[in-house]
């Protein structure tokens, strides 16, 4: 059964479930609405039509879509995660789990984190998890220990994790204690292929970053915990992978749990740059002490 519409100077009005709704030209799904609209059911129209309601109530109001801006408990969200937000929504993606991920920026205790935080995804634009979390690479040694101490086992299903205060918040220092990880760039110039070095894929909550050091160009961060999900097999591509980023799910890589990385893809990058192996300012005894 078609919905019932009126279309006047491109202006569309619908009545969906009794109750009529006007589309404008700048709803974030307009043109999507128009592409659907001929075979789309009142209940399907409703969720692309009334998104400010829809994310209203997943998030029990704390999150809202006003004015085309995205707030939180009132206040408005600005920089990347409002950006995503809003171009999950205009594509179509399932917008809740960039909500949960607005919950867990929130949950942060350090505002300064959390505007860090910004710096680091706008810059990357990693991809999120559906619980609200988000992925980056880590490079380890050939036995999956961590390169800086081998120290921590950095295996797949290993959750790894060190006490917050510990964590160097200042993000000025670039070398400096933490667990460490960021984007393919930066994970790249500091592994060795020659030495069998791998690169895994991490999960991190928001609330465990600490700090975005400024000297790699925002391009990696300090956390306290993290969980391993996987082992490079290729770039990440898609804008959200599933809570547990099973490889079965994922259509752009190769079912390989052996992939060893080329050593062509090393070879991009620049072979001058220090390795942080080398930093000696924060030697000490102590085993939380990650680093990178």
């Amino acid at each position: 059964m078609a919905v019932p519409f009126m279309f006047v100077d491109g202006n569309l009005t619908l009545v969906l479930n009794n109750k009529s709704y006007q589309v404008l030209p700048d709803h974030i799904n307009y043109r999507m609405i128009l592409e659907i609209l001929p075979t789309a059911t009142p209940d399907e129209l409703l969720k692309v039509v009334d998104l400010e309601k829809a994310v209203a109530t997943f998030s029990d109001g704390l999150v809202e879509i006003k004015n085309g801006q995205v707030t939180y408990e009132g206040e408005t969200v600005h920089g990347s995660i409002s950006k995503r937000i809003l171009e999950f929504m205009s594509k179509g993606l399932p917008f809740e789990p960039l909500v949960k991920f607005l919950h867990n920026v929130m949950e942060n205790p350090s505002m300064q984190s959390q505007k860090e935080l910004y710096d680091f995804l706008e810059h990357e634009h990693l991809p999120i998890t559906e619980d609200g979390h988000f992925l980056a690479y880590k490079a380890v040694r050939r036995d999956y220990k961590d390169k800086y101490r081998g120290t921590f086992d950095n295996s797949v299903g290993n959750t790894v994790k060190m006490q917050r205060a510990k964590v160097d918040d200042d993000r000025s220092r670039g070398c400096s204690d933490g667990l460490h990880a960021g984007a393919l760039n930066y994970v790249a110039t500091y592994g060795s292929v020659e030495s069998g070095d791998r690169i895994v894929i991490v999960k991190i909550n928001p609330r465990d970053v600490v700090s975005v050091p400024t000297d790699c160009n925002c391009e990696k961060l300090r956390t306290c915990q993290y969980v391993v999900v996987g082992e490079y097999q290729g770039e990440l591509l898609k804008p959200l992978y599933s809570s547990n980023f099973s490889y079965d799910e994922q259509d752009d890589y190769e079912d390989d749990d052996d992939y060893n990385i080329d050593e062509s893809y090393w070879d991009q990058f620049d072979e001058d740059v220090d390795d942080e192996d080398d930093y000696n300012e924060y030697e000490d005894d102590e085993e939380d002490d990650d680093q990178y």
